[in-house]
């Protein structure tokens, strides 16, 4: 982390990274799938909210003024377009305008997501008016998570949707802690120990019951009639979702055993991602070398990633520059 000449490599990055993120922001603070200049467009919160975590996670590093404001901004947009029970919909645009579709790919993740961007914000800027005043909107995103909380402490997608998916629960157990750490900076002790609760119920749930020991891998579903989906064949969402759990779950070392095990048996996948600069399959094997404490070979997917072609790639959203952002920030 000290040394310079590693962080000119990566500072670099981390500003085209960021640039592309607000590339797709409009003045409203919305944070759209393609850069806000076309007219053909859409806004799915989910991965806005991923950008986000992105620019608070590089802001100690860039120390950009615009990176803060912009994570800002949208965190008030997400607020503001809440709907009554803490759920969020999809957006496109129409005419120049956001028209909500009434719908959105799951209710569990979005909330979670929102509660992780706006701790993250928090942490880095000690903005505490913000917090103060989008607490609210917290407590109803958290609202959003419980609407499909099971009593097993895992969450359906949502509530048309009963499927209890191993990277949801992920983002709710990270929901979760963000939520409990938010209560206790609002000096809320109650709330707090309920969040905290909920996040080790969830990572205790994960880990008993989505776990197959048999297999020394993650179940990808539960269904509602108790079947689960169990496999590792593609890369999405079989192995990617296993590198989500080895990456936002807490170190342990079965998480690193199963790490360990995807790189070698998945060796010639990550191989060719580097060869290729794939940005969206090389993010999730960064992220989940550096919560398996591989950092060596974190650090190579990092240089891969901060290469100006590979990051001059178009990419599908806004949510993969800002997973480039977590990793390239742990160097520069």
């Amino acid at each position: 982390m000290g040394d310079g000449h590693v962080a000119e490599v990566f500072r670099p990055a981390l500003q085209r990274a960021a640039a592309a993120i607000l590339q797709r922001q409009r003045a409203d603070g919305a944070i759209l799938m393609a850069p806000a200049a076309q007219p053909v467009n859409s806004l799915i919160p989910y991965f806005a909210n991923l950008a986000a975590i992105g620019l608070a996670a590089a802001y100690p590093r860039t120390r950009d003024a615009s990176h803060r404001l912009a994570v800002a901004k949208w965190l008030r947009w997400y607020a503001a377009h809440l709907n009554p029970d803490g759920t969020m919909d999809d957006y496109r645009l129409q005419d120049g305008n956001l028209q909500p579709t009434g719908d959105c790919d799951s209710t569990d993740s979005y909330a979670a997501t929102f509660l992780e961007a706006l701790h993250r914000y928090v942490e880095v800027s000690r903005d505490r008016q913000l917090l103060s005043a989008l607490y609210p909107a917290a407590i109803k995103a958290t609202g959003a998570i419980r609407l499909t909380l099971q009593d097993d402490g895992l969450t359906w997608a949502k509530p048309t949707y009963r499927v209890k998916y191993l990277m949801d629960n992920v983002e709710v157990y990270r929901g979760w802690r963000s939520a409990a750490a938010l209560a206790r900076l609002m000096n809320r002790k109650a709330e707090t120990d309920t969040f905290q609760r909920f996040a080790e119920r969830t990572l205790r749930a994960i880990d008993t019951i989505l776990f197959r020991e048999d297999r020394g891998y993650y179940a990808l579903a539960m269904h509602e009639n108790g079947v689960m989906e169990a496999r590792l064949v593609r890369w999405y969402p079989d192995v990617m979702a296993q590198l989500m759990a080895v990456a936002w779950l807490p170190p342990a070392s079965r998480r690193k055993e199963l790490f360990r095990r995807l790189r070698q048996q998945f060796q010639t996948q990550w191989e060719d991602a580097l060869d290729g600069g794939e940005v969206g399959v090389l993010v999730w094997w960064g992220m989940a070398a550096l919560g398996a404490g591989d950092r060596p070979f974190a650090e190579r997917i990092a240089r891969k990633l901060a290469e100006e072609q590979v990051l001059n790639q178009p990419q599908p959203g806004p949510a993969e520059y800002g997973h480039v952002l977590r990793i390239c920030s742990n160097w520069s």
